[in-house]
């Protein structure tokens, strides 16, 4: 059979990378057409929660993900070949660790029990299950790759499918930390895919990835919880009386504790919140700066005289806090190539509540490059179908294949297609056919 040589290079901007060379095979649609499917569907369900199995994966099989020998051995196969692997006996990688998570993907519910704690928890919040689950996703992606090196595409998308079922599910997490792991887990599954379609008699995806939703990971849930979080820490605020210096004291430290967590996560350094607040309020500008902003946003002048410096520096900082959350949040509804082209207020950089901002063009551009990586993967699929009925060659042009292929998630174009001697350039992908 013909194999068609995938070079792939990144072309926008010089000096050019090293270009990446795959292979794959020409592979006609599958009859019918949704045989292979990437997300368990209703005939597969059964009644239940799914969080509960993937968190009990832990609970009765710790030796696998935590001990040292089993991290080593994670370590070790990740850095494997498919031909590599293929030589390891994977056959029953993970055991039951890994087909609790199969059977938690196949349950018709999700319900993380996070809910409360969310609405009503502090800067001490932490979310400690999220890492154990990226634990999950690595070991899965080990067992699909073993499945692929061996041949066995059938289990490898029954495992592809569990991948992206519990991506989906974090996408129904209230609490934006777990929908960006979310994204790595179903990236995971994705390059698995991508090693998938490079071996020989590997079936044609390209409808089973039409057919999987878009976006695959949800934000919206995430981001809301996030503001939820923060609005918890700003209850203390009142505008209809001046705080005390214990109510001063409590609202900075909750706030310290919880732009602390934010920021060491982040990798970013600490700030003093209260250094910076007692500066603030001793800058008779800054302070009269701050009570014109607060009048105009509809403070009672009255209040807005009354208040000391302190007060008036946390509200307007609130009220920046509050302008810049919104901008943000704005971004759940737009296009991500119409991000930047919207106008922005342009809010302090050394605000008090900065590091409580919801990073929202940041997730949708991510969330955006997975769904990228996913319609490019479309476009190959769609070749290799297209080549299995012309002798292995590409077409002149993609309308001549006859399928819908979707527009860039990042630009909102078309990818472009271009025939340059030998090969094809789809987007940031090279493919040459060889004979």
């Amino acid at each position: 059979m013909t194999a068609l040589i995938l070079v792939i290079a990144l072309l926008a901007a010089p000096p050019a990378a090293p270009a990446t060379r795959v292979t794959v095979y020409p592979m006609a649609a599958p009859t019918p057409a949704l045989k292979y499917q990437l997300l368990p569907e209703v005939r597969e369900l059964k009644a239940g929660n799914a969080a509960q199995w993937y968190l009990r994966c832990f609970m009765e099989q710790r030796n696998f993900f935590f001990s040292k020998e089993g991290v080593a051995q994670r370590v070790r196969y990740q850095s494997m070949t498919l031909k590599e692997l293929a030589k390891e006996s994977l056959q029953n990688y993970g055991g039951a660790a890994l087909t609790q998570a199969d059977w938690g993907a196949r349950l018709d519910a999700v319900d993380w029990q996070v809910l409360d704690r969310v609405q009503t928890g502090g800067p001490d919040l932490r979310l400690p299950e999220l890492g154990p689950l990226r634990l999950l996703a690595i070991s899965l992606q080990i067992r699909m790759r073993g499945e692929v090196a061996r041949g066995d595409f059938d289990d490898a998308l029954r495992t592809a499918k569990t991948m992206f079922a519990l991506a989906r599910h974090l996408g129904d997490y209230p609490a934006s930390a777990a929908n960006r792991t979310g994204l790595a887990v179903a990236g995971l599954g994705l390059d698995a895919l991508w090693e998938m379609v490079q071996q020989p008699r590997c079936p044609n995806l390209y409808w089973a990835l039409t057919d999987l939703p878009c976006p695959l990971v949800e934000l919206r849930k995430g981001v809301q919880g996030d503001r939820t979080l923060a609005d918890t820490e700003l209850r203390l605020f009142r505008d209809d009386a001046a705080l005390t210096d214990t109510e001063v004291d409590e609202l900075v430290g909750r706030l310290s504790g919880r732009a602390g967590y934010i920021r060491a996560q982040a990798g970013l350094p600490p700030r003093n919140l209260r250094a910076a607040l007692a500066t603030r309020a001793k800058d008779a500008d800054a302070v009269r700066a701050a009570r014109l902003r607060l009048i105009d946003a509809g403070l009672g002048k009255d209040a807005a005289e009354r208040f000391p410096p302190v007060h008036l520096v946390l509200l307007d900082d609130k009220r920046d806090y509050e302008v810049r959350r919104d901008e943000e949040l704005r971004l759940l509804g737009v296009k991500v190539w119409e991000i930047d082209a919207l106008p922005r207020e342009k809010g302090a950089a050394d605000g008090l509540f900065v590091d409580l901002v919801p990073r929202v063009g940041e997730l949708r551009r991510a969330q955006a490059r997975f769904e990228q990586r996913v319609a490019l993967l479309r476009h190959v699929e769609v070749l290799r179908m297209y080549a299995a009925t012309h002798d292995g060659k590409f077409p002149n042009k993609l309308d001549d294949i006859g399928v819908p292929l979707p527009a860039d998630p990042v630009t909102g174009k078309p990818f472009v297609y271009e025939v340059v001697g030998a090969t094809v350039r789809v987007g940031d992908y090279e493919i040459a056919v060889a004979k």
